[in-house]
């Protein structure tokens, strides 16, 4: 009965549109606000066709990115073509009103062109969409942003359950989160894993494990995750930058030191604030120094080469993520191979001379940066 009356008042405010947009030649988004504004009652009470209105703008919001997709996958990336996404609005539960307040909302954005016909909603992707669309495809793939996103996502979930009062949940349930995907793509459950042991090592978790699981099987947020979320909003990368600083009373080593080689020296990369014990130093699995050599060299060049910000931070946190596996018993080879990709990935503009605003130099310096991951490994 309830969504006999819903989609009846969704009829007649439609026929109410169409009606204003033939007497007052208002577009659709106009003639809609217009009619909305007369259906509030005069207490103040907003109508159930007006509520019903507010809450398809809020999903047609949240629905923005997988349109945009969806339409370059009918167009197969051409911008001439133009889409009815009608079929992409039922699959989603969305009415005709819905549908153009979709189109409009990506019109704005400039994502789109808007090519719809009186009660067909049509759309033609922008060179902007195009663009959007396909930067956002390679965010969704590429691993250093996907391990980033998804700490940050278990850290936040496991300070819900923390609120919530769950005792010791298992970090595998995050799979089944809302949130446990990054641009769209969930998340695997190896991802999830390795996150989960990549937040115990930085004690932001803990809990028990057991053998030939990774990460703990149960876990709890720590005193200093807590810190993570509510100060940092859950960025791993910036709050343990932070707490690992040059400013830091912490001991940081941001590259391994050898005591079996280099006839016998102890050698540390970006030493700023390296203070080299010789019995507490880390050191490389055996077949594991050149790489980590050429991931600290490369680290220690980034500021010469003049990565965007954002990029650079991004090739830090994939830099370090190698040095941390390195001095383990067992290194991950799959791990390292993913995350020196990662950092030839954002070298790879500046090496090729397509970066805006790189330094004297900059260019030579990418070039042997991506060799020498390249051939150490």
């Amino acid at each position: 009965m309830g969504n006999n009356s819903s989609s009846s008042a969704n009829r007649a405010r439609n026929r109410e549109i169409r009606a204003r947009m033939a007497t007052t030649g208002e577009p659709w988004s106009i003639a809609a606000r217009r009619v909305n504004a007369d259906q509030t009652s005069p207490t103040d009470q907003a109508s159930p066709v007006a509520s019903t209105t507010r809450n398809a703008v809020t999903d047609a919001s949240a629905l923005r990115d997988s349109l945009l997709d969806w339409a370059h996958e009918q167009a197969r990336g051409d911008v001439m073509t133009v889409i009815q996404i009608m079929p992409f609005a039922e699959e989603h539960g969305l009415d005709l009103d819905a549908a153009f307040t979709l189109v409009h909302i990506c019109r704005d954005a400039a994502l789109v062109r808007d090519d719809s016909t009186f009660g067909t909603p049509s759309i033609r992707l922008t060179p902007a969409g195009l663009r959007d669309v396909r930067e956002r495809q390679q965010r969704r793939t590429d691993p250093a942003l996907r391990a980033i996103a998804a700490r940050t996502g278990l850290l936040r979930w496991l300070y819900r359950q923390h609120l919530d009062d769950v005792h010791m949940p298992r970090p595998d349930q995050f799979i089944s989160a809302d949130e446990a995907m990054h641009e769209g793509s969930p998340f695997t459950a190896a991802e999830i894993g390795y996150a989960a042991e990549y937040l115990a090592a930085r004690a932001l978790i803990k809990g028990p494990g057991v053998m030939g699981h990774r990460g703990p099987v149960r876990a709890e947020i720590t005193p200093d995750g807590v810190d993570c979320v509510i100060d940092w909003s859950g960025d791993v990368s910036a709050y343990l930058r932070r707490q690992h600083g040059p400013g830091s009373t912490s001991t940081t080593i941001n590259g391994p030191v050898f005591h079996s080689s280099a006839d016998g020296a102890q050698l540390a990369w970006n030493s700023q604030t390296v203070t080299q014990i010789h019995n507490e130093a880390p050191q490389a699995a055996p077949g594991f120094e050149a790489i980590a050599q050429a991931v600290a060299d490369t680290l220690r060049q980034l500021p010469a080469i003049g990565l965007p910000a954002e990029n650079q931070e991004d090739a830090e946190a994939a830099g370090n993520e190698v040095l941390a596996e390195v001095v383990r018993d067992e290194p991950n080879r799959g791990r390292i191979r993913r995350a020196v990709a990662a950092m030839r990935g954002y070298l790879a503009p500046v090496a090729a001379g397509a970066a805006i605003g790189a330094g004297e130099g900059a260019q030579e310096l990418a070039r042997h940066a991506i060799e020498q991951l390249g051939s150490s490994f």
